[in-house]
């Protein structure tokens, strides 16, 4: 995810998938719902403790990986082939190794 439209459109997704509302769910995160709101529409701009506040509540994990495995994970989350799951996660092992350098 590279954006806070993309960010906040999984939120969304998550929560209603959880049946919550967000009044609900800013509640147990501890934030006001305009503040869920805003980020669930790209708008808001939101504290990371808030952010990974909300992603606990909702049983979601924060992952940062270098960018140079974002065209794996795309290939990858399209299913394009068994194959290069065990490609993409060989290559993300290297490049966390390197810490995110080619």
């Amino acid at each position: 995810m590279s954006s806070l439209i993309e960010i906040g459109s999984r939120v969304r997704t998550a929560r209603k998938a959880r049946g919550l509302t967000a009044v609900e769910l800013a509640a147990l995160a501890g934030m006001h719902r305009n503040t869920l709101l805003a980020l669930e529409t790209g708008k808001g701009n939101i504290e990371l403790g808030k952010l990974l506040s909300l992603c606990s509540e909702l049983g979601l994990e924060l992952l940062l990986v270098p960018q140079q495995a974002a065209s794996m994970r795309a290939a990858d989350a399209a299913g394009e082939s068994v194959g290069r799951q065990t490609e993409l996660a060989q290559r993300l092992q290297q490049l966390m190794r390197q810490g995110g350098q080619p």
